[in-house]
C-alpha cells in the first residue's frame, strides 16, 4: 500500500425521488456546508460529481457574493467540476447530445480553471462502446466506471471499437461509489474492511476511497478522523489520484460496450419505462440537429445566436440525467420533463420560422400570394424525398385546387384536406393579421441530390379536389404489397415474390416489475390483439391503410401480484401504414389508448429464425446474439441477464430493418417456433422500486408508488420497416426522423449544398460564418471511402470533437473502421 486517497464527494442526482426544486435547496445547503468545511480546514478539497450544471442551479438561488465565494474555491483548485454538464444515460440519448454535454461542461470547467481529465461515469446504467473514443477526442485520458463494467483489476485500459483508449478505473465492489463509513463510529474498522476487499483489485498500490453517496456529504470532522487512521491516507481530488497513478501502466483491458450485471444491477427495464419520454427526447434532439445545427449552418451561421443555441441544448440535456430520461423518478419529475421538452420545441420552432422568414420572405399583405414552396433536405444523400405539408392560398384568390411543379415538370400530389378558415398570422415587423385562407394539406415526393433547397412552384387550378380513392384491404408500390389477416399483416416483396406473414402483431403480457426492471409474474398471461378492420386510401403519390385493433387483457395484477386480475379491460389500438410511391420504407404510426396497468405492450415482426441482430448505440452498430435461455429468478443482490437490448435508431434482423422514434428496447422472442423482433411500445408499472421482483434480488431505489409510470394515457409512436438488404441503407436509418424543412414563400431559388456518399451522416453544425462542421462515422469493420461534393469551392479539414485540426483532407477520403470523424468545411464568402 503506497497511499489511500479519500475523495470527498456527493453523487448529485438533480431530480429523482424528490423534485428538482426540492433537491436544489438541499444542494444549496450542501454547497454551503462544503465551503464552511473548507474554510474550517477540515476539508482539504471536494469533488463536485463531475458535473457543472450544479453551478448553474446554485447560482440561480444564491447571492452573487455567495456564488463567487464558491467559485473562488474552484479557481483555487480546492473544488473540481466537470467535464460533463450533467451525468446523462448513455444508451437513451444521441451521440450528438453526449458531445454537446461535454462541450458545455468542459467550457465552464476551463473558464473556472478546474482540472477535468476524468470521464466520470460512476452511476450510469451501463456504458456505450464508443465512450473511450469520445473522451479521447476531448483530450480526456481517464474514466471511472461502476455499473456494467467488471474487471479483476481496478486499473484498466478501456478500448473503443476503433482502438481509441483511456485509462479507466473500475470500481470493483457491489456498493461502488457509495461509501459513507467515514461518518460512522466504527469508521476505522470499516476502513480496514473496505481496503481489504479492494486489495485483490488494486495493482498500483494507490487505493481510492469515494467518501460520499447520493445526496449526502461526509463528516464535518473528516480531517480529524483521517488523522486517527494509522495508514498513509490523504484527502485527494480526482486529478490528484490520476497524477499519483500516472506512471502505472494497467495490465487489464476492457473492450467496448459495458453491460455486465454480475457485480451490480444495470437496470435494463429503463429502456422501456415511460416510453413517451424517450419519444419526446428524440423529437427535440432531432429538431436541434435540424434547426440549431443544419438550418443555422445552411442559411448562414449567426454567432449572435450561439447563446440561444446553447440555452436550448441545455434545456434538452436537463431531461437526460440517468434518473430522468430513464423514467425512474417520481411523477412530478417526469411532468416537468414534458414541460421542458415542450419549451425546447417551441423555442426551436420559432427559431426556424424566424430564420426562414428572413431568408425566404413570405409576405401576407398586398397583392398576389406566396407561390413557391421551398423544401430543404437536411440529409446529404440522393433519394426520393417524401413531403407532407400545408399550403395556404388567400380565399379571394383560390380557384378550388392547386398543382405543384419543379424544374418545369409536374409533381404528383395528393390533397388530404381542403378547408376554408380564418387564419391568424403574425410577425414582429408587421401587424397581427386575420384573413380568410384556404388550406391544402398535401403529400408528394421530389427527387433530391443531397442536402439543400429545392423549389416547387404552386399553381392555382380551377377545379374541385377529388377525394382519395378507397379500395380493398391492400396497398402496394414498386417495392411491397401489404395485405391484412386476423392479427396483423402479410407483406410481399414485389421484386422477389417472397411473402412475409406475421408482420406487425401486437402482444401484451403482464409485468410485476418496477421502473428499473421488467419482471413477469409466476402466472403470466400472453394476449394478442385482434384486427377488427382495415380502411385503405389510394392517392397518386402515396397509399395508406388504417388498421383498427382491439386488445383485451387483465386490468392489472391481482393482490398477490403473481397473476392477472379477474377484471378485464379492452383497449383500442389504431395503426396507420403508409407507402410512398418511390420509397422502400413502410411507415407505421400507432396510437395506443392504454387502459390497463401492470403490463408490457409490444409490436412484433416475424423474422424466421434469427441468431444475430444488429442495433445502434451512439456512433456505432452492435451485433447481439439472440438470447434463448431466459432466466427470470435472481438470487439476493443479483440481477438476471435479460434479453432486453438497447436500440437508438434501428434494429436489423435477417431481411428486416426496423427504424423508430423512441422505441428504444427490443427483444427477440419465439412463438410457434418462429422468431419475432419486438419493439416495446410501453411498459406499465406502478412503483419506482420494489424488493419482490423475480428478476432483481433487491431494491434499486425508494419504494414509492408512481402511478404515472402506468402510462394510463393516449400516446402515438412512429416506426418503419425496410425489407431485404438490397433496399436498405444508412439513408433510411438516418433520414427516418429527419423531417424536411418546408416553407411557403415567393422569394426562393434552388441551392444544392452538399452530397455525401459512404459512412453514416450524423450532423452538420454552423461554427461561424462560412464555417461548418460535418460529423459522420463508420459503423463497419472495414475501411470505407467517403466522398463529399459541395456547390462551391471549400477547404476541408479533419478536426477533433474539440475542434483541433488533425489534417487537411480532399473531397474523397477514407475512414477507418468504427471511427467518428468531424470535417470542418470552410467556404468562400457568399
Amino acid at each position: 500500500m503506497k497511499q489511500v486517497h479519500v475523495l470527498n464527494h456527493t453523487h448529485w442526482d438533480r431530480e429523482w425521488y424528490e423534485s428538482f426544486e426540492s433537491f436544489r435547496f438541499k444542494l444549496t445547503e450542501g454547497l454551503r456546508y462544503v465551503v464552511d468545511r473548507l474554510e474550517a480546514g477540515q476539508f482539504d478539497n471536494f469533488f463536485l460529481d463531475g458535473q457543472t450544471i450544479v453551478l448553474d442551479d446554485y447560482r440561480e438561488v444564491v447571492s452573487v457574493d455567495e456564488y463567487e465565494q464558491l467559485v473562488e474555491w474552484i479557481r483555487a483548485g480546492k473544488i473540481e467540476v466537470g467535464p460533463w454538464y450533467l451525468l446523462a444515460d448513455e444508451f437513451l440519448v444521441a451521440g450528438e447530445a453526449l458531445i454537446q454535454n461535454l462541450k458545455i461542461g468542459t467550457k465552464l470547467a476551463r473558464e473556472l480553471g478546474s482540472k477535468h481529465d476524468i470521464g466520470y461515469l460512476p452511476d450510469t446504467f451501463g456504458h456505450i462502446g464508443q465512450m473511450p473514443q469520445i473522451l479521447e477526442q476531448f483530450g480526456i485520458g481517464h474514466a471511472i466506471l461502476w455499473r456494467g463494467a467488471v474487471s479483476d483489476s481496478f486499473e484498466n485500459t478501456w478500448v473503443a471499437p476503433n482502438g481509441s483508449h483511456v485509462k479507466t478505473f473500475v470500481l470493483p465492489l457491489f456498493e461502488g461509489y457509495y461509501q459513507t463509513f467515514l461518518k460512522h463510529e466504527a469508521f476505522q474498522k470499516e476502513m480496514d474492511d473496505y481496503l481489504t476487499r479492494n486489495e485483490p483489485f488494486v495493482k498500483s498500490g494507490h487505493y481510492l476511497v469515494m467518501n460520499g453517496a447520493d445526496h449526502t456529504f461526509t463528516a464535518p470532522d473528516i480531517k480529524d478522523r483521517l488523522n486517527a487512521v494509522d495508514l498513509p491516507v490523504r484527502q485527494s481530488l480526482m486529478s490528484d489520484y490520476t497524477d499519483a497513478v500516472a506512471t502505472h501502466r494497467p495490465t487489464a483491458t476492457i473492450h467496448g460496450e459495458q453491460r455486465d450485471p454480475s457485480k451490480i444491477f444495470i437496470l435494463p427495464g429503463v429502456l422501456s419505462t415511460r416510453t413517451y419520454l424517450k419519444r419526446d427526447n428524440q423529437l427535440v434532439e432531432d429538431e436541434a440537429l435540424n434547426t440549431l445545427g443544419f438550418l443555422n449552418a445552411f442559411l448562414g451561421t449567426e454567432t449572435r445566436n450561439d447563446s440561444f443555441r446553447e440555452y436550448v441544448w441545455k434545456l434538452i440535456l436537463q431531461n437526460q440525467p440517468h434518473d430522468s430520461i430513464c423514467g425512474c423518478s417520481i411523477d412530478a419529475v417526469h411532468d416537468e420533463m414534458e414541460t421542458r421538452s415542450a419549451r425546447a420545441l417551441a423555442a426551436m420552432r420559432q427559431f426556424e420560422q424566424t430564420q426562414l422568414d428572413k431568408h425566404y420572405p413570405a409576405p401576407y399583405f398586398g397583392e398576389g400570394y406566396n407561390n413557391q414552396l421551398v423544401v430543404i433536405s437536411t440529409v446529404p444523400v440522393k433519394r426520393m424525398l417524401p413531403v407532407e405539408t400545408t399550403i395556404r392560398i388567400p380565399k379571394r384568390l383560390d380557384l378550388g385546387h392547386i398543382s405543384l411543379s419543379m424544374n418545369g415538370g409536374p409533381i404528383e400530389i395528393d390533397v388530404l384536406r381542403r378547408e376554408e378558415k380564418e387564419v391568424f398570422l403574425r410577425h414582429i415587423l408587421a401587424e397581427p393579421h386575420y384573413d380568410e385562407y384556404v388550406e391544402y394539406d398535401v403529400v408528394f415526393s421530389i427527387p433530391v441530390e443531397g442536402a439543400g433547397a429545392y423549389v416547387c412552384e404552386i399553381e392555382r387550378v380551377e377545379e374541385a379536389v377529388t377525394p382519395l380513392a378507397q379500395t380493398e384491404d391492400v396497398i402496394e408500390n414498386a417495392f411491397y404489397k401489404i395485405e391484412t389477416n386476423d392479427q396483423g399483416l402479410t407483406i410481399t416483396d414485389v421484386v422477389s415474390g417472397t411473402r412475409y406473414p406475421g408482420q406487425h402483431v401486437v402482444y401484451s403480457s403482464l409485468d410485476a416489475g418496477d421502473t428499473y426492471n421488467y419482471s413477469p409474474p409466476l402466472e403470466d398471461c400472453l394476449s394478442k390483439a385482434t384486427l377488427l378492420h382495415a380502411t385503405v386510401e389510394r392517392g397518386q403519390s402515396h397509399q395508406t391503410m388504417c388498421l383498427e385493433f382491439t386488445l383485451t387483457i387483465p386490468a392489472s395484477l391481482d393482490d398477490s401480484r403473481q397473476k392477472g386480475s379477474e377484471q378485464m379491460v379492452t383497449m383500442p389500438i389504431m395503426t396507420t401504414v403508409t407507402l410512398y410511391e418511390h420509397d422502400p420504407l413502410i411507415r407505421f404510426k400507432t396510437t395506443v389508448d392504454n387502459k390497463a396497468q401492470d403490463h408490457k405492450l409490444r409490436v412484433a415482426f416475424d423474422v424466421g429464425t434469427c441468431e444475430v441482430t444488429t442495433a445502434d448505440t451512439a456512433f456505432d452498430w452492435n451485433e447481439r446474439e439472440t438470447m434463448r435461455d431466459k432466466r427470470f429468478d435472481a438470487e439476493k443482490n443479483e440481477e438476471c441477464v435479460m434479453a432486453q437490448a438497447p436500440t437508438y435508431s434501428f434494429v436489423q434482423a435477417n431481411a428486416h430493418t426496423l427504424v423508430h422514434r423512441g422505441l428504444q428496447e427490443y427483444v427477440v422472442s419465439t412463438y410457434d417456433d418462429r422468431d419475432v423482433v419486438e419493439l416495446t411500445m410501453l411498459r406499465a408499472v406502478g412503483w419506482l422500486s420494489r424488493r419482490d421482483l423475480r428478476t432483481r434480488g433487491n431494491g434499486a431505489g425508494p419504494g414509492f408508488e408512481v402511478p404515472g409510470a402506468q402510462c394510463l394515457r393516449t400516446d402515438t409512436f412512429e416506426y418503419g420497416l425496410v425489407l431485404n438488404r438490397e433496399n436498405e441503407s444508412a439513408t433510411h436509418i438516418t433520414s427516418f426522423r429527419r423531417r424536411p424543412i418546408v416553407h411557403q414563400t415567393r422569394a426562393a431559388t434552388p441551392r444544392h449544398w452538399f452530397t455525401m456518399t459512404g459512412g453514416v451522416f450524423s450532423s452538420v453544425t454552423g461554427i461561424e460564418p462560412n464555417v461548418s462542421e460535418i460529423r459522420l462515422y463508420n459503423p463497419t469493420r472495414e475501411r470505407v471511402p467517403i466522398t463529399m461534393t459541395f456547390e462551391q469551392q471549400v477547404t476541408l479539414e479533419r478536426v477533433t470533437l474539440t475542434g483541433d485540426v488533425i489534417e487537411q483532407v480532399d473531397a474523397a477520403f477514407t475512414v477507418r473502421p468504427k471511427d467518428i470523424v468531424t470535417i470542418r468545411v470552410t467556404s468562400e464568402e457568399k
